[in-house]
């Protein structure tokens, strides 16, 4: 049953942790990188399907230089961590093998 609700929490994480990092910076672009963004339904699609990989393709698809490079290498990161680190103090606390 633990390692049930460990799944449902990792596939809850994957999406609403890009959604927020995205939704985030979306609600800061404007002029030619806002235009270069997904549509918002585009965006949920990515984010659903393809989860932390999504981020660094929207930091590299609206700045499209080297910033835009090291900004979705930081965020994969972050991404990543964020999904992650609960999963596994959840399980350590727990003892439930992940």
């Amino acid at each position: 049953m633990g390692k049930v609700l460990l799944f449902a929490l990792s596939v809850a994480l994957s999406i609403a942790v890009p959604a927020a990092i995205v939704r985030r910076d979306l609600a800061r672009l404007s002029g030619e990188r806002l235009a270069r963004s997904w549509p918002d339904s585009s965006m949920w699609s990515a984010v659903v399907v393809f989860g932390p990989i999504s981020v660094p393709i929207h930091f590299i698809r609206t700045r499209r230089n080297l910033l835009g490079l090291g900004l979705a290498l930081f965020w994969l990161i972050c991404s990543v961590l964020l999904i992650a680190l609960p999963i596994e103090a959840l399980a350590a606390l727990f003892h439930i093998e992940p």
